[in-house]
């Protein structure tokens, strides 16, 4: 019997920024309602997190950040767990990005740090959801991190799709040993600390609420989501997963754009796995 099951969301539980569907959202309903865990895992920072989990009824700690933080969704919205990238790696990733001319979101627990380069508003709001903090260039926003005496939860490459698994590369060959580098969606390439993934996360709420590992279920559809599918009892990538989501998983569910989220849930918890 499955008691806890972590999902992503942009398209996993719902197509890009948009709502869950109301089969998705009956259910996640109907899995809480027989005592399930239902945790929404997401890249997203925390503010945009909470807003798509109470779209969806949830009250569970939420996985944000990548991973690098995990916070209660509830009651004092206490972190129960945080995991800032390494300061110098971070500063070495800035200077790149402004050597490169590259498009780099970078994250703390409260803003997000962007060079301006004329995206409408929207935009930031739909992806990310966060206060925003403009600088003229990166090495400004490395030395606020320094002298706020904190360093950043992961930064965010903004890119073409048909270059990201490029960059991906050369980031991974450049500092793959002291940050974890993930394709997070078709525009965005993301680096965090090695601590901090969706697999640690979720391994770190399952402890928490004294769950095994084989009675958790994670699905999830890109890079990012791959070390979590990984780590659970049952691993699903869904039909629209990249790859190496597919390299890792159990299981393959139908994807975003047919509820993908609500067949696993409906086979795997509410009709324990007879369909």
């Amino acid at each position: 019997m499955y008691r806890l099951i972590a999902f992503d969301y942009d398209g996993t539980a719902a197509v890009d920024g948009q709502l869950p569907t109301p089969r998705v959202c009956e259910a996640v309903a109907a899995a809480r309602a027989r005592g399930v865990i239902a945790v929404l895992a997401t890249g997203r920072p925390f503010e945009s997190a909470a807003r798509y989990a109470t779209a969806l009824d949830l009250d569970a700690p939420v996985i944000c950040f990548q991973g690098a933080m995990v916070r209660e969704l509830r009651g004092e919205g206490r972190v129960l767990y945080v995991e800032p990238a390494p300061e110098d790696a971070m500063c070495e990733v800035m200077a790149l990005a402004e050597q490169r001319g590259l498009e780099l979101n970078v994250y703390g627990e409260d803003l997000m740090h962007v060079i301006d380069r004329g995206r409408p508003a929207e935009f930031y709001e739909r992806w990310f959801g966060m206060p925003i903090r403009f600088a003229r260039s990166y090495a400004e926003i490395c030395d606020r991190f320094a002298a706020a005496g904190k360093a950043p939860l992961k930064g965010l490459f903004i890119g073409p799709s048909e270059t990201n698994d490029a960059l991906r590369d050369e980031l991974r060959a450049r500092f793959g040993d002291r940050l974890d580098v993930v394709r997070s969606h078709d525009l965005f390439v993301e680096v965090h600390s090695l601590d901090a993934s969706k697999g640690h996360g979720l391994r770190f709420l399952a402890e928490h609420y004294g769950v095994s590992q084989a009675e958790t279920i994670a699905v999830g559809d890109s890079g990012n989501d791959a070390s979590m599918i990984e780590w659970a009892g049952l691993g699903v990538a869904v039909a629209n997963a990249l790859p190496e989501v597919f390299a890792v998983a159990d299981e393959i569910a139908p994807a975003v754009t047919e509820d993908g989220l609500a067949h696993v849930i409906e086979r795997h918890i509410l009709s324990n796995g007879r369909n």
